[in-house]
């Protein structure tokens, strides 16, 4: 899951996407927005854990990372921690150093089982062979904007997901992001999400629809309805009791889209 401009449901959709089909989901965004979603009050527990952040500990030791099990209708969790947050900020930290290139350009460090190595790099690695351990599919929220986090993640995955609302913010941010990344991406799956039924949506929806837009690694996916349910639940709406009928069109929405993206992956 990666789009550059926060605030278009990308945490959310990684939750339900990874509920749809029983992936487990790895949570790379620094505020952790899926690992609240998934732990609700228990959130701030998870990622200011004693100890290093799940994924980084796993890179360094050279394994799998420690799974939440999840239940109540939540996948399976690598959940983020407050120590992300440093790789975002040009610091250096206890796990992880800037290094630079005989270019000059400044590259985010941290310790492997094979030695220090780029966090993207090492990411681009490890993710794949941690899908393989576990035997199943894998989601990941990354964080808005770019960096070393969300670019391991693109290079690892198989299928980018690219939630877009339709405004005059969120669809350039994405066409930005489709120029970058073209060379970088497999297969790339665009989401309109949280569409409305008004003339401002109608209006940018024809707008990602024209040919040329988008453009292959990429595709425009299914959409999915704005939903007052998401804004009231504190917990996946997968979680809980059977789920009533707003719930239940929400949930088949995002099962279409998330079984587009599957079908993708196995092209």
């Amino acid at each position: 899951m990666v789009q550059w401009k926060g605030g278009v449901g990308k945490s959310t959709l990684a939750v339900h996407f990874a509920t749809s089909f029983r992936a487990i989901l790895i949570d790379l965004e620094p505020w952790g927005g899926a690992t609240a979603w998934w732990a609700g009050k228990h959130a701030t527990e998870l990622w200011q854990a004693p100890g290093p952040a799940p994924v980084l500990k796993a890179l360094e030791q050279g394994r799998c990372p420690r799974l939440r099990r999840g239940e109540a209708g939540r996948p399976p969790l690598v959940p983020s921690h407050e120590q992300l947050l440093s790789l975002t900020s040009g610091a250096a930290t206890g796990v992880a150093a800037w290094a630079w290139t005989s270019e000059g350009i400044p590259t985010l460090m941290v310790p492997t089982a094979e030695g220090p190595r780029p966090l993207a790099e090492a990411l681009r690695v490890a993710i794949p062979r941690w899908a393989k351990e576990w035997g199943t599919h894998v989601i990941i929220d990354t964080p808005a904007g770019f960096g070393p986090l969300a670019d391991g993640a693109i290079a690892a995955a198989d299928v980018v997901v690219l939630p877009v609302t339709m405004d005059q913010w969120a669809v350039p941010a994405l066409r930005k992001f489709m120029r970058a990344y073209a060379g970088r991406v497999r297969r790339g799956l665009v989401v309109p999400n949280r569409v409305r039924a008004r003339v401002a949506d109608d209006g940018w929806a024809e707008v990602i629809g024209q040919e040329g837009v988008i453009e292959p690694p990429f595709v425009l996916g299914p959409p999915i309805q704005e939903s007052e349910v998401l804004h009231s639940f504190r917990r996946p709406l997968t979680a809980g009791g059977a789920p009533g009928a707003a719930r239940s069109t929400v949930l088949a929405q995002v099962d279409v889209a998330a079984h587009r993206a599957l079908e993708l992956a196995g092209q």
